[in-house]
């Protein structure tokens, strides 16, 4: 692959702490930083766990917590960040926390956003729209899977069409990322498998992207290596700790890579198909990585050896490797989960259109994907009824 050194930019979060345990410094990094508020956004499944409490409580204790936010809901609407952004604004905070996955993170990123600027989340939808930074944000994930504490994307749901949104803005990077592997210890097994093969796809796509910078693709490299060693281990075995870890750095690094590279035609088509199924995102992933890397791979032989190499694999043919991460989805459950949602052939078409339009997401891919292309593998991926 030829890399363009004539111009790239890289974007990452300001501050990142990493290690077990580092979770529990807030009331520290708060006081060091001079923030005398905190606004905090979770959600109920964070909550259910108690994680939460775990967090709240010291910050409550510190007198630092002025107002906690825990009804984010998978696929986060727009509506709903306005509403968090109303509710930051009323409780005088002067940082907000996100605690708790994609949806999270991505909610709290707008609605930071659109509490400092005082608009709208749907006047930020697009790239570059808001001129400066929100309100500070500090992104703890729970989950080893969207990188979202450390992108400047947001994806959100348009109610109205069934859409999923983007914001795309380096304004709305984190001010502290946080990973602590010990939040993600208690995650369901259906949960770390759909997140994990979501953050082994954002380094692949990162990697073989067109617009990849030369960071963007080592970051990519050494997230395969730690999600390479460690996805298949800890859905087998769910208190691995060290496969905990291995996968809560290598989603980060992963979050970084497709940052400073972009996310390609497999969540292209992912977009689509999750705003009108409601599908786990890292299931529909999971399961159209394969398809697409053969449609790929005319173009991407020496990348696809060289990343293979680099999870764990050995150097595998394009074929080959396909064949390895259709093997791993299957695997882990997501194969089987996927085919619970049957997928009318009416909407084909349309879903073929809406992924193909998004040439946010098709243009860095390294082969054209056309709309027979996207329907022609729509087709051979989903369980379809007529």
């Amino acid at each position: 692959m030829n890399i363009p050194f004539s111009f790239y930019e890289n974007h990452l979060p300001r501050r990142v702490i990493t290690g077990r345990g580092t979770s529990e410094s807030l009331v520290e990094l708060c006081r060091a930083n001079g923030w005398r508020q905190v606004f905090l956004v979770s959600d109920a499944g964070v909550a259910g766990a108690g994680l939460l409490r775990k967090v709240s409580q010291p910050l409550l204790e510190a007198h630092l917590l002025a107002w906690s936010f825990a009804e984010v809901p998978p696929e986060p609407p727009i509506d709903v960040v306005d509403k968090i952004a109303q509710l930051i604004n009323a409780s005088g905070a002067d940082v907000v926390i996100a605690l708790g996955g994609g949806s999270v993170m991505d909610a709290t990123k707008v609605a930071a956003l659109c509490a400092r600027h005082g608009k709208t989340a749907r006047e930020f939808l697009g790239i570059r729209k808001s001129g400066s930074r929100g309100l500070p944000t500090v992104l703890i994930p729970t989950t080893s899977g969207t990188g979202s504490e450390a992108t400047f994307v947001a994806i959100l749901t348009d109610v109205a069409t069934g859409n999923k949104v983007g914001v795309v803005d380096p304004c709305i990077l984190a001010d502290i990322a946080i990973v602590d592997p010990a939040l993600t210890d208690g995650l369901p097994p259906h949960v770390t498998a759909s997140a994990g093969m979501d953050s082994l796809v954002h380094a692949l796509e990162a990697f073989i992207a067109k617009n990849a910078t030369p960071i963007a693709r080592g970051l990519a490299l050494e997230a395969a290596r730690h999600i390479g060693s460690s996805l298949q281990v800890v859905c087998g075995e769910p208190t691995n700790k060290a496969a905990r870890d291995g996968m809560a750095i290598g989603s980060h690094l992963a979050g970084m890579a497709f940052a400073n590279a972009s996310c390609c035609a497999v969540h292209a088509l992912a977009l689509p198909l999750g705003g009108r199924f409601h599908i786990p995102h890292g299931v529909i992933i999971g399961c159209f990585a394969g398809e697409m890397m053969r449609h790929n791979a005319p173009e991407c032989v020496a990348d696809f050896a060289e990343f293979s190499t680099a999870l764990g694999w050995g150097d595998l043919s394009p074929e080959a490797f396909a064949d390895k991460l259709d093997a791993i989805a299957d695997s882990i459950g997501l194969r089987a989960a996927l085919q619970m949602t049957p997928v009318p052939a009416e909407i084909i078409p349309a879903m073929a259109a809406d992924a193909v339009a998004n040439r946010r997401l098709m243009d860095p891919n390294p082969r054209e994907v056309s709309v027979e292309d996207a329907t022609r593998i729509y087709q051979t991926v989903l369980t379809i009824t007529q």
